[in-house]
């Protein structure tokens, strides 16, 4: 009851402010482009994997490509809101999706180290204006927590389906670059798609006082979110290096990445349905206790049964938490500004964690990553203990 009557609340406060919510139309169509655009943070471990174990990156080098990748994406999301309000947003985005299905295609043709990082950087920026345009249309409509455990599970299905098929039966065939090849064929799709948004999706929030936003509360909030999403960041890019590392087969860890893709439906699906409902206070802090075991756990097991529970484990708590991130910035700020940018903070932390992670890994050995992810989750701790109290 607490998340629907802050979102009853943050609804006035957007009627006050003279922003139609946005329509079922623009949504939808929104949801699609936000899960194209995010079919590389399901996908990233088994396509960078292979990629690895072509020789064309090494361990280290693995969580430096996917940490730029994901840092221009959530770069391009934060600015992205203010880029479609000039011209045709349709048009902007459409293009985008051209762009990006040329950046996926260039993989092909990309055997150099730095030709590869450069054009994942440029996905990544194509990547991120697909998802500004899922995130106005999620923080601006009427109930945005659950339009966020929404779009976490559609954005789930296609990632499952993709990181069991691709290391199973696929990338055996045709390579690593396959992976890319799937990724360009959705961008395309998105082009289309694209034409179907609506005008308010370039509607402009009025200008408010940065006093009136970015208040000690909401900072402190905002580190906290990106720490908890550092350490899911870093537990998901390595955790299949951890069955690779025991030499389990490509079907039994695809297999242990398509349990967490399917446990990621199932927290989000249950956040959607009913547990939207709990306090967000209570969820979020109990939250990080529960991952800090989830993640040393996983760093330490050594049986096929046992990788794959706690695989699942982790994807479920993980995805299941974020739409409470999302009540959370509702709460400390009313004016929905900061909400919007959520999902690039979110990716920031996702991103940074495998890059910090990466100085803790050596070759065969991935565990010391888990541990300092854990560690990342426990300081998130402290931190929102102290947003919710200066809050107040």
């Amino acid at each position: 009851m607490v998340t629907l009557t802050l979102s009853r609340m943050s609804i006035t406060t957007l009627e006050h402010d003279g922003l139609a919510p946005t329509s079922t139309r623009t949504v939808i169509a929104g949801l699609f482009l936000g899960t194209v655009s995010f079919m590389i943070t399901g996908i990233q471990p088994v396509l960078l994997g292979g990629l690895a174990e072509e020789g064309r990156l090494s361990e280290a080098t693995l969580g430096r490509v996917a940490w730029v990748e994901v840092s221009a994406l959530a770069l391009a999301a934060a600015i992205g809101p203010r880029l479609l309000r000039f011209g045709s947003a349709r048009r902007t985005i459409a293009a985008a999706c051209l762009a990006l299905a040329l950046a996926n295609a260039v993989v092909y043709i990309s055997h150099d180290t730095l030709a590869l990082i450069l054009s994942r950087v440029f996905a990544g920026l194509m990547e991120g204006l697909l998802l500004a345009t899922a995130n106005i249309a999620i923080t601006r409509g009427r109930h945005p927590e659950r339009l966020s455990a929404l779009f976490l599970m559609v954005s789930a299905i296609p990632q499952v389906a993709a990181s069991y098929l691709l290391p199973a039966t696929v990338m055996p065939r045709f390579g690593a670059d396959s992976g890319f090849g799937l990724l360009c064929a959705l961008s395309l799709v998105g082009i289309a798609v694209a034409f179907l948004i609506g005008n308010e999706i370039q509607d402009a929030p009025p200008h408010k006082p940065a006093a009136q936003v970015w208040t000690p509360a909401v900072l402190v909030g905002l580190c906290a979110v990106i720490l908890q999403n550092a350490a899911n960041g870093a537990g998901w890019e390595y955790q299949a290096r951890i069955g690779e590392n025991l030499h389990f087969s490509g079907k039994l860890v695809g297999t242990a990445i398509a349990a967490d893709l399917i446990f990621q439906i199932v927290g989000t699906f249950a956040v959607a349905w009913i547990a939207w409902r709990l306090p967000f206070r209570v969820v979020l802090l109990g939250s990080c206790f529960i991952q800090a075991g989830i993640l040393i756990t996983m760093g330490m097991v050594h049986s096929p049964f046992a990788y794959i529970a706690i695989c699942a484990l982790f994807g479920m708590m993980w995805l299941g938490v974020n739409p409470y991130q999302v009540s959370l910035l509702v709460d400390l700020d009313k004016t929905r500004q900061v909400a919007l940018l959520l999902a690039s903070l979110q990716l920031m932390g996702f991103s940074t964690g495998p890059l910090i992670c990466s100085f803790f890994v050596s070759p065969g050995n991935v565990a010391g990553a888990f541990w300092v992810a854990a560690g990342m989750v426990l300081v998130a701790f402290v931190l929102y203990v102290i947003a919710i109290v200066v809050s107040r």
